[in-house]
């Protein structure tokens, strides 16, 4: 029978107004799998979704390992020279995270008994997720389950779950079966690029689990296993340990079935009686294939000793350790919003899972989705370089550059792709990959898309103005920019029906209802910056370092007049204008393209990419996201004002936005010409998309570049920052009903405040040796003696007289 404790009242989760704090809210079986996504903890290599302990949970993957993948082979049925063969395919990982409870002989299910409160939390500050559970029985016993989750700062730290039980009002037997789990995908489930029985082309393929190889041991109850991949040949390895304490005797047991590890725990709770388990669960890959693989042993003693370091450290002091590199992480990061305590609180879980899911070790970079979800199959794009590494580059640069070297690591798999794709030399960035192969099986809106070594370019550019890091350029960056702008002159040529300006054909840009056209407007200007900068760092480096260049010149083959016929090639270069319009098309073709009916569309069809063909959408005049608009932001200093105003009218009213990347390009450009509404309401959709689930779809895994775009919108957008060309510059504005921003970020060694209010911009030195910016035509010198500057806020007027055109 049960009895009566006298026990303190259940305490609830912080209030929902924390400014620091996401709460969760809901545990149906919808929010649960957007929770998951929303409450993914990671530190660039491990990521783990935010699942319960318990049994009865979502049977999607759990663990995600950045950078570990395995080869898929591509099957075509009409296939062509250069076709991608297989794609890279991020693998599932035995998960750690499974704790289920019996109470009684009654185990712990969200879906039976009573849920009498359930509260889940994580804390920005300091990186745990909290849970607060207080469950009843069928039978009608009470019990109360307090969990922290925590994944360690350093790679590659643990996962580490300290999880209490306390019996209410009940005296019986208790037990856990803590597990270490092999993923097996339901054989009843769908195929994993179907949700509701609709394709969504988003979705990878359902991908084989590594293979097991092997248990292994450790000192102090350490158990694991490793497990190898069939054709990318990558070993991991996953190990678990326990330290608990309870108010009476303790039954382990240890319980190893084929690939499966169960770690037992029974004991007997008096009402008030408490179990606690500190779990700790490691993870190690060999996942550079570029080099020599690591044997099995290898890899498991990596997980052993990743456990062994974190049990010797102890709980305390590695929570302590994940908050002090948070804190150190928001001191460059830290952003709020007075009068809008809600979008400032999104902005920084934005920031803060980015962070998160960004590689640190030169092998990796930011997924589309992270470590957060299956979605694109852990692949890496464009949106790594053009909106993930921007943040990172003012606010953590040194994982910014780690992102750069992993493009460096694999440009010999650059090369090899342009050479499959008919280019004799240069290197072509694949349009999405892990290994460094193409992975795309869709040329049209994949491989086409030759902006991507544009983009890369343009984030070694924005890395060197931020950092003046001359190291990373003579080993890495100038090798990239030299190789990538090689592409150019073999894509493009001078075309006498232009007046002899330099054309690119054939070709998609950002938007992919738009595929296979002549001279893209995005990737025209991008491809023009690429070859301007390209030509500089050669000049500059022949000036200051002639001898790294000859050696690098020796080791691609570099002549000396290339550097000339890029120059040559960007200064020829055709940016469409139509002057009867006054606007920059997109390509050569679309404006004679017929006009989407977007009234007579239904509401059910979008996005379009799920109910239309290819074919229909490329016929029309219609756009999946930015993409002459991402132009006029990236590089504002190209395109006159009045156009750029004209033209962004135009893109509104032919742009569906099924993109998430689209709305905080569209918020920035809003924002810079002036038209503050439509800026903050495109804001919003970027800063909340995953935290209010806009697209529907952030149950498959948190939308990285849209995040990212949260971050652009406010500093490059409202801000009015850029500082390509090394000096920054800032032309502030403030949206309706704000009382005032502030944001910190990192440059050339200097950390710098910039405060907004209604009437005045103010910029603080915080730390470093100083630097000079600007604001509107006002230039600031900022010192260690002059810490501090105040100017006022200019006038927005619609149209752009604020922005830094």
């Amino acid at each position: 029978m049960p009895v009566t404790a006298s026990l303190p009242p259940f305490s609830p989760a912080p209030p929902a107004t924390d400014a620091w704090t996401v709460v969760a809210q809901g545990d149906d079986a919808a929010t649960l799998k957007r929770l998951e996504s929303l409450f993914t903890l990671g530190n660039g290599f491990i990521g783990v979704r935010g699942v319960v302990e318990e049994a009865g949970r979502s049977t999607a993957p759990v663990v995600h390992l950045n950078g570990v993948y395995e080869v898929t082979p591509i099957t075509y049925h009409e296939k062509a020279p250069g076709f991608a063969e297989a794609s890279d395919t991020r693998i599932p990982v035995p998960d750690g995270t499974r704790i289920d409870l019996t109470v009684g002989g009654e185990p712990l299910d969200l879906t039976t008994g009573r849920v009498l409160a359930h509260h889940r939390w994580l804390d920005l500050r300091t990186g745990v997720l909290h849970r607060a559970l207080r469950w009843r029985s069928p039978a009608g016993r009470t019990v109360r389950v307090v969990s922290e989750r925590l994944v360690v700062e350093d790679h590659p730290g643990p996962i580490v779950i300290h999880y209490q039980v306390t019996a209410e009002d009940f005296s019986d037997e208790v037990a856990v079966a803590s597990r270490l789990v092999p993923h097996h995908a339901p054989a009843a489930k769908a195929p994993a690029a179907e949700e509701n029985g609709v394709h969504d082309p988003r979705l990878g393929p359902q991908t084989t689990a590594p293979a097991f190889r092997r248990w292994v041991e450790g000192p102090d109850g350490i158990t694991g296993l490793v497990l190898r991949t069939r054709r990318s040949g990558q070993g991991v390895a996953a190990a678990m340990a326990h330290t608990v304490t309870a108010d009476g005797a303790v039954l382990p047991a240890t319980v190893r079935d084929n690939s499966e590890l169960c770690h037992m725990l029974r004991t007997t709770l008096a009402p008030g009686g408490t179990l606690t388990i500190v779990k700790s669960i490691a993870y190690a890959a060999d996942k550079d294939t570029h080099g020599t693989p690591a044997d099995d042993e290898a890899v498991g003693r990596s997980a052993i000793a990743a456990l062994t370091q974190a049990q010797s450290i102890g709980l305390p002091a590695l929570r302590q350790a994940r908050t002090q590199a948070l804190q150190e992480y928001w001191l460059s990061a830290d952003i709020a919003i007075d009068g809008a305590p809600h979008l400032g609180r999104a902005v920084r879980f934005n920031l803060f899972q980015l962070l998160q899911g960004a590689g640190r070790d030169g092998l990796t970079s930011v997924g589309a989705k992270g470590q957060s979800g299956e979605g694109y199959e852990g692949h890496y794009f464009w949106d790594a370089e053009i909106f993930a590494l921007p943040v990172l580059v003012y606010t953590k640069p040194a994982v910014a550059r780690a992102m750069l070297e992993y493009r460096h690591r694999t440009l010999d798999g650059a090369r090899t792709h342009a050479r499959l794709m008919g280019h004799r030399k240069g290197a072509l960035y694949p349009w999405r990959t892990i290994g460094g192969a193409e992975c795309s099986s869709y040329f049209p809106a994949g491989s086409a898309q030759y902006h991507i070594n544009a983009d890369v370019a343009h984030a070694v550019r924005q890395y060197m103005d931020a950092t003046g890091d001359d190291d990373f350029l003579v080993r890495h960056g100038a090798e990239i920019l030299f190789e990538t702008a090689r592409l150019w002159l073999d894509m493009g040529h001078y075309n006498p029906r232009h007046g002899g300006r330099f054309c690119i054909h054939e070709v998609t840009g950002p938007d992919e209802y738009t595929a296979m056209v002549d001279n893209n407007l995005y990737t025209n200007a991008m491809a023009q910056a690429h070859l301007e900068y390209a030509a500089a760092v050669a000049e500059r480096l022949g000036r200051e370092r002639p001898d790294a260049l000859a050696a690098l010149a020796q080791r691609i083959g570099l002549g000396d007049e290339e550097a000339r016929g890029w120059r040559q090639a960007a200064e020829a270069m055709y940016l469409p204008y139509d002057e009867p319009s006054g606007i920059h098309p997109q390509d050569d073709s679309f404006l004679d393209k017929k006009p989407w009916d977007f009234a007579g569309t239904p509401a059910d069809h979008h996005p379009l990419l799920m109910h239309y063909h290819p074919l229909v959408l490329y016929r029309h005049q219609v756009c999946k996201q930015a993409d002459a608009v991402l132009a006029f932001c990236l590089m504002p200093h190209r395109f006159e004002a009045e156009a750029v105003r004209r033209s962004f009218a135009f893109y509104e009213a032919v742009t569906v936005h099924d993109s998430t990347l689209s709305a905080g390009v569209f918020g920035l450009l809003a924002a810079r010409l002036g038209q503050m509404g439509k800026a903050l309401s495109y804001f919003n959709a970027t800063a909340l998309v995953d935290l209010d689930d806009l697209h529907a779809n952030t149950g498959h895994g948190l939308h990285m570049a849209a995040l990212a775009g949260s971050w652009m919108a406010l500093v490059q957008g409202f801000a009015g920052f850029h500082a390509l060309g090394g000096i920054p510059r800032f032309n502030p504005s403030l949206p309706p009903g704000w009382d005032g921003y502030r944001f910190r970020l990192e440059f050339q060694g200097n950390r710098v405040e910039v405060a907004v209010t209604c009437d005045a911009a103010t910029y603080r030195l915080l730390a470093g040796p100083g630097l000079s910016l600007r604001h509107g035509g006002e230039v600031a010198h900022l010192t260690p003696a002059a810490s501090e500057a105040t100017f006022a806020l200019a006038a927005v007027t619609e149209g752009g007289a604020h922005a830094p055109l």
